[in-house]
């Protein structure tokens, strides 16, 4: 069950990182400042490097992911109340009979709706899974007051999951997050925060060790953003056939009103602040996680999420790959992750229920 941690690629990354430990920590060479500089002053003024990015049309048509053909199953948008009294809209898939309540956070630019289908399937096999739409994204954009691609900290992403969970508990004796790509890396945050919110973590092709990167003068407007102008766009890194290869949906991930193309320069910095926190933090989780892979992943470093989350303290790490698939799990390989998922969670369940 567990991905091989040996590999000619593998070696190489650790040389490539052997050999940056050895630069002086913390110091920046004069071709690094001369870039910067260079940088900084094509940026001047700030909108020079921000992206133009589409606006969002409350009235534009969704797209259609998957529609379920299971009766046992009901699919709703319902609202709850945020962390500071906002109010979000969130995808609630929901059965007869729920075994526990998994907890959905999606990737940079994608939503609820990218995970119906596997919400759906979970669904059919006992488990009530609500899809929660980060603020500034899917439906929680300008129609709700909230600006596209905005969020102002990594403490109010983490509150708003917190103020979702709470009252879960009332009605669930076993709650989990899942978290696809960079929700990947929000999971574990929020468990890491809140550890006796949630009994595990499913962690999908997760964000935490990325391939794709912005450029260095994007990074210089992004910083400068966060300082002069925190709600300036900038491209996110990620083209739409790096999520998937098959057709029916690369048509739609291409079409989505609601997939974000653009992020704010408040939220590229968070994201940053988000991975120095887990880098710190992450030898203190303590709760099981299941991981899955892609072979052919593009967008991140398979491996390196390997080698990051071993560093926690957890006895249950399980990392399940799938050698053909690309990115989006969830599209391509749906009924295989969700007979997996559902097989690890029923195992996680057994474990902590006595007798």
């Amino acid at each position: 069950m567990f991905s091989s941690l040996d590999s000619p690629r593998r070696r190489a990354i650790a040389s490539n990182r052997a050999a940056c430990d050895r630069e002086p920590a913390g110091r920046w060479t004069r071709w690094t400042w001369a870039k910067f500089l260079a940088a900084a002053v094509s940026c001047a003024p700030l909108n020079s490097c921000a992206a133009t990015c589409p606006a969002f049309d409350p009235n534009a048509e969704p797209i259609v992911y998957y529609t379920s053909e299971d009766p046992s199953t009901t699919r709703s948008e319902l609202e709850c109340a945020a962390a500071d009294g906002a109010t979000l809209g969130y995808i609630a898939h929901l059965t007869a009979d729920p075994k526990a309540a998994l907890v959905y956070l999606h990737g940079i630019e994608s939503h609820a709706g990218w995970f119906n289908a596997a919400a759906d399937g979970l669904c059919g096999q006992g488990f009530d899974v609500y899809c929660l739409d980060r603020r500034g994204s899917g439906i929680n954009r300008e129609n709700r007051g909230f600006l596209s691609g905005y969020v102002d900290s990594t403490e109010l992403m983490i509150a708003d999951i917190h103020a979702f969970l709470e009252p879960l508990h009332e009605r669930y004796e076993h709650v989990y997050l899942i978290g696809l790509s960079w929700g990947g890396k929000l999971a574990p945050a929020y468990a890491l925060y809140h550890p006796e919110d949630v009994d595990g973590l499913i962690l999908i092709t997760p964000g935490i060790v990325a391939i794709v990167d912005v450029s260095f003068a994007t990074k210089v407007g992004i910083f400068l953003g966060n300082f002069f102008n925190k709600t300036a766009l900038f491209h996110t890194p990620i083209e739409p056939q790096m999520f998937t290869t098959t057709p029916f949906y690369l048509e739609r991930i291409i079409a989505d009103p609601l997939r974000l193309h653009c992020v704010t320069a408040r939220f590229f910095w968070e994201s940053h602040q988000l991975d120095g926190f887990l880098a710190d933090e992450i030898e203190r989780n303590r709760l099981p996680i299941l991981m899955f892979l892609a072979g052919k992943d593009t967008i991140i470093d398979s491996e390196g999420n390997v080698e990051f989350l071993q560093r926690g303290s957890q006895t249950i790490f399980d990392v399940i790959t799938y050698e053909e698939q690309t990115h989006s799990i969830q599209f391509d390989a749906t009924d295989r992750f969700v007979a997996d998922a559902a097989a690890w969670l029923e195992l996680r369940i057994a474990d902590q229920d006595p007798g």
